[in-house]
């Protein structure tokens, strides 16, 4: 686990005290609470509760209720992107449906991304109420199990082409972007509180609301491959781009969960290092690799140690637990299109790895939980590696501690009214607090705003917008029926209070009743102030037009219900087109951006020529999972505007029609607001997309190509960060970070608070904004980048990248100056070469603006001085177990802490301007020695905090230990309790001398048995730095000085029982107890129980 801080709490009480459990002892942190609960678990049960399944789904079992314990069954698939999609209260379709993923991104506002989620939390709680009441004892909820408050949400991955078929779920094509949104929706779901493992609950504000899971980790987004491809990625994009989203949600916003991907990535782990790092990345990239002789190459995102441990725990201080994607363990060891047909190097590269193998490779690498639990509690699953020796218990402890610890934090085993969600305001029930019930007025007002705040305006000529004359005049709106007349919600929506369509909208809004246009019809729709046309593709599905007049000039009565008349009387023009909620989706990406049904086609050949021939402009408002080819109409004289959203949700076409008249707004819980634009392009919108990023299709199969430079082979650049203008490599049609507005805006020269600073300090932009009409209040979007003093070309290093951005509060004829803070430390790349940050020195180029574009921009220089102090920038201790026995007593819980420093290096933990400490909360259940080694001494449980600090910076981390005696109580259990035994198995330091020769190793079966026989191996995904062999019979020879992890399986009565234990290699013939300890005065004691007594630090400690 890793943290900054800590919380201080009383001496917890004993294990022993058996009249309250540790589990339920409030006084206690929850981690330790967690740990207490699991140690009471029998491993049968500890395989069942890895299960990760829908709450209300029948085709897979859910984790069984553990009523001794007071275990819920409990669902924890759940989704909320945009609102709850499932699991919802059976046969209630009144949730708040809140713009899509993309939409929400396009706001560029986090406050209200916040207030979206917190939202969502709400509606959680009132479902899992009304399933689970709290302070029943045993309930019996619809489908068997609870309605879990952990939600596979958000979904982050980055929109680095605008055909993935997810496209809509996810935020941007901008990793600073959506790591600012991702974690507003992480802070927003779980609760802006304060809430740590290792807190102790003493009021409201330290618990959760909902657990968030960012996903998909890591590089996913193609689908067509979805289930066995490899996103082939260089180290330094992986760096720059694909990983920081994950360390602002999971790292810095603190999600308590993550979701581990299916696609596999290139990089080869290396295990010769005690934290696995990235041995190699292959250069080439071929589109399906993965189904071609000898397998992915490459590493399964669900068992990667190096992208889940090295990556996320250790150097982005991630401390919650991880899922895999469902059934994304099944495609580790998979085959075929059915997965990676992965052959590990450390298999030789030419094994093809079994689902036992592949089951203890994803749990060692850190995925904790199978969303589906087709593997993990399968016979041929973690049962098998257990027996196989692949896995120990404490393997299975960790994960479902890491679990347990984010149910501890949502309240589930604390008193009812100890948790503020849990009260009958959080209910279906009349007493319940209208603000925060399902499709509250609250909640509508905000899926209200966002929806006003998300849409685009891309172009407004010759004052097109906004219209006028909405209850005086005559409007025409006209479209395929999809998008006019059907209400669309995009990929992962769930039921909601509102849909109506845009149709239906703009009946209401000019006087006619929304009820009286059908949704869904194709029947045109007259009234005195609006025409409805619903288009549709004629019966060849080859045309799509919309109706002439029979006669020229146009007859008032005998053509009165074609559009050409309409038009030709009308006011106001809206032409509506965009995608189906099934145009591309999960499993099906667009094979081009060409807009579905002809729809440019009819604009282009049918109404653009109509609104031509009468003196008409019009608008056409989009609404499409993210961009689409506009070429073929934006720049005809007669369309003055164009719109783009995606999916807006409940109040998509409420919130067109306000914005098309620029309406003062009442919003549903009494506020008001302006509908006047505000949103800005969180993507490219390309000019030729099969041109500048190669054809979707067969050879090319562009959408597989994770490439991003032209550096790396892609054509011209992905992204406004890495596209290079030039031949072959047209101007985008609209850049990153474009939207226009109602208001004036006028951008000043951007001011800094310093002109020269070090890479430890910040710097603050003030950038003044006017708007020049009065008349026209409006929200504007202040964008900041920096360029780099060198190599800013796209193939180096980025163009320019988003540093900070704010969205303003109302402006109206006056100046007001906006705010963004820079830290330096945020001015970095990632060099490949020394495998770390590097932070340029020299003039940086501030600019400030409206959007991406250079014309948009002004700017100043900021001059970097200086390097960056080697700190402390995370703590992190990956401990090997979390339970303890008496029985055992040579068995020992290693810490295996990381410190790394500011450019992502890890500290050598004996490096001189280094100090490391650790402490037990309590001395008499457990103590740790100097080198994070934990000793159990009499029945309890515990909290280690381990502390480093280097050049004054001090940071802190802790985890939890249980010492227990005997086995734990199976009564009531539903399953046999076949593993009563443990294993005795300590660590050792062995000499060199006596590892090079082959030393006898030993363990002893608890309750003794002198039958007993034992095997001993090294698991091939376990820490190896000192290149050591072990025989089935336990001789145990090593190449250098270094760790390494060996397992034992003793079978006794039958039964495989593994327990794993670290083995030290030292150099030196014999320990010498009195000499300096790396350089430090005063005397030692060989490890794991003390320092070691050498000047020089083994192979791999501390890298």
């Amino acid at each position: 686990m890793a943290a900054s801080g800590l919380a201080a709490f009383a001496r917890p009480a004993s294990a022993s005290a058996e009249d309250t459990p540790a589990y339920r002892n409030t006084s206690l942190p929850f981690s330790v609470r967690a740990a207490d609960l699991v140690s009471r678990m029998t491993l049968e049960e500890k395989y069942d509760q890895l299960i990760a399944m829908q709450p209300h789904a029948t085709w897979r079992p859910k984790p069984k209720a553990i009523d001794r314990l007071g275990v819920k069954s409990y669902g924890y698939w759940g989704e909320a992107n945009h609102g709850i999609y499932f699991p919802t209260v059976p046969g209630n379709g009144n949730y708040t449906q809140y713009p899509q993923s993309t939409s929400i991104a396009s706001t560029w506002n986090p406050g209200i991304t916040r207030e979206i989620a917190g939202g969502i939390a709400d509606e959680a709680r009132v479902t899992y109420n009304t399933s689970c009441p709290p302070g029943v004892t045993n309930p019996d909820p619809a489908g068997g199990a609870c309605h879990g408050l952990t939600y596979w949400s958000p979904n982050q991955n980055l929109n680095r082409d605008p055909r993935w078929g997810r496209a809509d779920e996810s935020y941007t094509e901008d990793p600073f972007l959506a790591g600012q949104v991702a974690g507003a929706f992480v802070t927003g779901l779980q609760g802006d509180t304060a809430s740590r493992p290792d807190t102790v609950p003493t009021g409201a504000a330290d618990y959760i609301q909902a657990v968030a899971t960012p996903k998909h980790y890591l590089a996913n987004n193609s689908e067509a491959n979805r289930d066995f491809g490899t996103s082939n990625i260089t180290e330094r994009s992986m760096h720059e781009y694909f990983l920081p989203p994950f360390a602002a949600s999971a790292g810095e916003a603190g999600a308590r969960s993550l979701m581990a991907a299916y696609n596999a990535f290139s990089v080869v782990e290396d295990y010769t290092t005690d934290y696995p790092s990235a041995s190699s990345y292959p250069t080439l990239w071929s589109p399906r690799d993965n189904v071609t002789p000898g397998g992915t190459p490459g590493t399964p995102a669900a068992a990667s140690r190096y992208a889940i441990e090295t990556m996320l725990r250790r150097s982005y201080g991630f401390d919650g637990f991880v899922v895999s994607d469902c059934d994304a363990i099944t495609r580790v060891h998979g085959t075929g299109t059915s997965g990676h047909s992965w052959q590990p190097a450390q298999l030789g590269g030419q094994t093809q790895i079994s689902k036992t193998l592949g089951n203890a490779w994803a749990l060692k690498a850190g995925t904790d939980l199978d969303c589906s639990g087709g593997d993990y509690p399968t016979a041929s699953g973690l049962p098998a590696a257990q027996s196989q020796g692949f896995v120990s218990e404490a393997d299975v402890d960790i994960a479902l501690v890491r679990a347990f610890t984010a149910r501890f934090q949502l309240g589930e085993f604390d008193p009812v009214a100890s948790v503020p969600w849990n009260s009958d305001s959080y209910s279906l029930s009349e007493a319940g607090d209208p603000d925060v019930k399902l499709a509250s007025p609250a909640h509508r007002a905000v899926a209200h705003e966002s929806a006003l705040e998300a849409p685009v305006l891309l172009k407004n000529a010759g004052g097109a917008l906004p219209f006028a004359g909405a209850a005086s005049g005559k409007t025409v709106a006209l479209g395929h029926v999809d998008t006019l007349n059907n209400f669309q919600s995009g990929s992962y929506s769930g039921p909601t209070a509102v849909d109506t369509t845009f149709a239906q909208a703009l009946a209401e809004r000019t006087g006619a009743a929304p009820s009286a246009v059908t949704a869904g019809s194709t029947t045109p729709f007259l009234s005195s102030h609006l025409a409805v046309f619903p288009d549709v593709l004629d019966a060849d599905g080859t045309a799509i037009t919309t109706s002439v007049c029979a006669s020229s000039p146009c007859d008032p009565v005998a053509d009165a219900a074609t559009a050409e008349y309409q038009i030709s009387q009308a006011d106001n023009v809206v032409v509506v087109v965009g995608h189906r909620n099934n145009d591309g989706g999960e499993g099906t990406d667009r094979a081009t951006v060409v807009l579905p049904r002809m729809q440019a086609e009819l604009i282009r050949d049918s109404i653009a020529p109509l609104a031509q021939k009468y003196g008409k402009k019009i608008a056409v408002w989009i609404q499409a999972k993210t961009m689409v080819d506009v070429s073929p109409f934006k720049d005809l004289p007669s369309v003055g505007a164009i719109v783009w959203s995606s999916f807006n949700g409940m109040y998509q076409g409420k919130a067109m029609a306000e914005l098309l008249f620029n309406d003062a707004v009442a919003l549903e819980d009494g506020r008001t607001a302006v509908a006047n634009f505000s949103g800005k392009l969180p993507l490219t919108w390309y000019s030729d997309v099969d041109a500048q990023l190669g054809p979707a299709a067969a050879p090319d199969r562009a959408i597989e190509d994770y490439r991003m430079t032209r550096a790396e082979g892609a054509r011209c650049g992905r992204t406004y960060l890495y596209y290079q203008v030039g031949p072959d490599c047209a101007a985008p049609h609209y850049v990153f970070g474009q939207g226009l507005s109602y208001s004036p805006f006028g951008y000043g020269t951007p001011r800094l608070s310093s002109s020269k600073i070090t890479p430890d300090e910040s710097v603050t932009v003030s950038v003044p904004v006017s708007n020049r009409a009065a008349n026209r209040p409006g929200k504007a979007v202040v964008e900041v980048y920096a360029r780099a003093p060198q190599g800013a070309d796209g193939s180096q290093r980025p163009l320019k990248q988003l540093e900070g951005f704010v969205k303003s509060g109302l402006i109206a004829a006056k100046t007001k100056t906006v705010k963004v803070t820079i830290d330096a430390g945020d001015l970095w790349f990632w060099d490949d070469v020394k495998h770390k940050k590097v932070f340029p020195t020299g003039d940086w180029t501030i600019l400030a603006g409206p959007s991406s574009a250079d014309a948009d921009l002004k700017s100043v220089k900021l001059r970097v001085t200086g390097r960056r102090t080697p700190g402390v920038e995370v703590v992190s201790a990956q401990p090997d177990a979390t339970e303890l026995s008496l029985d055992t007593p040579d068995n020992r819980i290693n810490a295996r802490l990381s410190v790394t420093r500011h450019d992502m290096t890890f500290w050598n933990l004996s490096d001189r301007a280094l100090t490391v400490t650790y402490t037990s909360s309590d001395p008499s259940v457990a103590t740790v020695d100097a080198r994070g080694s934990v000793t159990p001494v009499s029945t309890g449980a515990v909290l280690i905090t381990a502390r480093a600090t280097a050049n004054g910076e001090s940071r802190a981390t802790t985890f939890p230990v249980v010492v227990t005696s005997g086995a734990p109580d199976a009564t009531g259990s539903a399953f046999p309790n076949a593993y009563p035994s443990r294993v005795n198995f300590g660590d050792r330091a062995v000499s060199l001398d006596q590892a090079s020769s082959g030393t006898q190793l030993s363990a002893r079966v608890f309750p003794a048995d002198p039958t007993a026989t034992y095997g001993y191996q090294i698991a091939p995904m376990d820490t190896n730095t000192a290149g050591a062999s072990v025989t089935p019979a336990g001789v145990l020879t090593a190449a250098r000085t270094g760790h390494v992890r060996v397992t034992v399986t003793a079978t006794s009565a039958g039964v495989q029982t593994s327990e794993s234990a670290l083995m030290t290699i030292t150099p030196g013939r014999r320990w010498d107890t009195t000499g300096p300890t790396r350089g430090r005065s005063g005397p030692c004691t060989p490890p794991p129980t003390g320092p070691p007594c050498w000047s020089a630090a083994p192979t791999g400690a501390g890298r």
